[in-house]
């Protein structure tokens, strides 16, 4: 038997090191040099930390930066799109290892607790007003359920205001409004954003959007989707100012309604519940949402979504009224 030489023996035994570790990551973003990384691993070893505690600890990285390069890591998100840029405000893509981040896959859990008795999931998003995160939301929540495998399709039908598209930098695409139209087949609206998420965008402003969005309409489009996507995550137009919201709802069968907080008013939010439900939509809870400072508003950082599903706060303020 020839026996190896020490040498290689060594080298035979040695693991490879994976290009995709923290170090190597910051490396390729030019946000840490050779000699800080080796800096980092000496304090690593010196104080038995972590590799991003030892960078904070020395003062290389923000925990930004550090909680972003690990959601590369752990796949959890990627800056890289596979169309469009991810808006700085989809603070769940970019940060996906901060408190609000976790509220969100909360959320989702619920999601998939709620409907793990049906193939698919099928959820419209509604505010009583605008300005209360639901558009945030949706993006955010159709991202968290691709992220575990759900093929899923996140759909402007706001088709007054409605501007996904924009957290995705995709410029001014056909959409909803075309594929209901009969202007385009719905194959061709649909962009890929990730390997299991694609968004059909809201698309030209028509002049009769509620018309468009009438019965049987959008629950054809759910029906076409069947064997391609999973879940479908639905943006709709604020619920007071007109029924677009209502009509669509019907046709989905479930929502999540929005409130945020010192925005939506209590009686609001009870009519645009009572809406929904007069339209045989069944209201699976409430997100609320709470933004920060007024300083992080200006700089367009979303606020932190603090509960989700409080069917308490309806139940609590019928049993004031009883």
């Amino acid at each position: 038997m020839t026996m190896s030489e020490p040498g290689n023996m060594e080298e035979a035994t040695t693991p490879t090191v994976k290009i995709g570790r923290l170090g190597d990551l910051f490396l390729q973003k030019g946000l840490l040099t050779s000699q800080q990384v080796e800096q980092i691993a000496a304090e690593q070893r010196q104080k038995k930390l972590r590799f991003g505690d030892a960078a904070l600890s020395l003062g290389f990285l923000s925990q930004a930066e550090i909680d972003s390069a690990l959601g590369e890591q752990f796949g959890f998100g990627t800056k890289e799109l596979m169309n469009g840029v991810a808006n700085e405000k989809l603070r769940f893509f970019h940060f996906p290892f901060s408190k609000e981040s976790e509220e969100i896959r909360r959320l989702r859990s619920e999601l998939l607790l709620k409907f793990s008795a049906s193939e698919r999931i099928h959820i419209a998003l509604v505010s009583a007003g605008p300005e209360e995160g639901k558009s945030y939301m949706a993006a955010s929540l159709a991202i968290a359920l691709s992220q575990v495998g759900r093929r899923t399709l996140l759909i402007d039908a706001d088709l007054r205001t409605g501007d996904l598209h924009s957290l995705f930098s995709l410029g001014a695409p056909d959409g909803l409004s075309s594929v209901l139209a009969g202007r385009i087949p719905l194959a061709e609206a649909q962009i890929p954003l990730m390997p299991n998420l694609h968004i059909l965008p809201a698309g030209p402003r028509p002049p009769n959007p509620l018309e468009i969005l009438r019965v049987p309409r959008i629950r054809e489009l759910l029906d076409a989707c069947h064997e391609r996507f999973d879940a479908v995550v639905i943006d709709t137009y604020s619920s007071t100012l007109a029924s677009d919201a209502q009509m669509v709802a019907h046709q989905v069968g479930a929502v999540l309604l929005m409130a945020q907080k010192d925005v939506t008013s209590l009686s609001e939010l009870r009519q645009t519940k009572s809406d929904m439900q007069a339209a045989g939509v069944e209201v699976i809870g409430t997100v609320f949402n709470q933004y920060q400072t007024k300083s992080a508003v200006q700089s367009n950082i979303s606020g932190r979504w603090l509960r989700a599903l409080f069917h308490r706060l309806f139940s609590r303020s019928a049993a004031r009224q009883s």
